[in-house]
C-alpha cells in the first residue's frame, strides 16, 4: 500500500491540474452545476468464507455481501468536458440469527466520502444520451454492530460495535439520458470501489490487512 499511495496522489494532482487549466474556457453554454441522487447497491468483498464463520455462525455475510443504500454527488463543471466531483454513498445490511442457542443481530454499514474528476459532455445543447466517466479518491467508513444477550458475559454489554476508516477509490462511469432542459435520468452507473483495509490486532485474534474489491451499482435522477 505504501507504493500505491504516491501514484494515487500524483494522478489526483494531475487531474486537478488539467481541470484548473480548463477554467479559462468559456462556461456560458455549459451546465455549471450537476446534482445526482438515487438508489445504490454495493457488492462488498468481505473476504469471509463459510469456513471462516463456522456452521453455527454461517449467515449471508459471506465472501460477497449485498448492501443497499443511496448515492449522492455534486459536480462543478469547469469546461464542456471536465468537472470536479464530490460523491457520497452509504450502504447497509442487517440480519438476525442464532449462535449456540442465543439470538443475535448483526448490522454492517459502509459509507464512502470521495472526490475527484468527472468527464462528460456538459454542453446545454449537447446530445440526449450522455456517457460519463469519473475517477475519485477518499475515505470509506465501515461499521459492524453485533447485538446478542450472549455478549454480556464477554463485554459486559449486549452490544459490540467496531468502526474503521480506510482509503477508498472509485473508477467507473455510466450513461445519462436527457428528459428535459434541467433533468436527466441516470440509467446506470457502475464503479469499481476498492477499499484498503488496515490490519488490526485484538486481544484474542488478529485481522489481516486486505484489499476489498467492492463493486457499486447506482441509478437515479440528475438535476442541473
Amino acid at each position: 500500500m505504501k507504493n500505491i499511495v504516491p501514484h494515487i496522489t500524483f494522478c489526483t494532482l494531475l487531474l486537478f491540474g488539467c481541470a484548473g487549466l480548463a477554467i479559462a474556457q468559456n462556461t456560458d453554454e455549459i451546465n455549471r452545476v450537476e446534482f445526482f441522487g438515487g438508489f445504490s447497491h454495493n457488492r462488498v468483498d468481505t473476504g469471509l468464507a463459510s469456513e471462516d464463520l463456522g456452521d453455527e455462525f454461517d449467515t449471508s455475510f459471506g465472501k460477497r455481501l449485498g448492501a443497499n443504500g443511496v448515492n449522492l454527488s455534486l459536480t462543478g463543471n469547469f469546461s464542456k468536458y471536465v468537472g470536479a466531483k464530490f460523491d457520497f454513498a452509504t450502504h447497509s445490511k442487517s440480519e438476525n440469527g442464532s449462535f449456540e442457542g442465543d439470538p443475535f443481530n448483526i448490522k454492517y454499514r459502509i459509507s464512502n466520502y470521495l472526490g475527484g474528476i468527472q468527464i462528460k459532455n456538459n454542453s446545454k445543447d449537447g446530445p440526449r444520451v450522455k456517457p460519463f466517466a469519473h475517477i475519485m479518491a477518499g475515505v470509506a467508513k465501515q461499521t459492524v454492530t453485533l447485538e446478542s444477550p450472549a455478549l454480556v458475559e464477554v463485554f459486559g454489554s449486549p452490544t459490540f460495535k467496531y468502526s474503521e476508516n480506510n482509503l477508498a477509490l472509485a473508477f467507473g462511469g455510466g450513461v445519462d439520458v436527457r428528459v428535459s432542459r434541467r433533468v436527466d435520468i441516470r440509467l446506470f452507473q457502475v464503479d469499481y470501489n476498492p477499499t484498503y483495509v488496515k490490519g488490526r490486532e485484538f486481544e484474542d485474534f488478529e485481522l489481516d490487512g486486505k484489499l476489498q474489491n467492492n463493486v457499486r451499482f447506482s441509478f437515479g435522477i440528475v438535476i442541473h
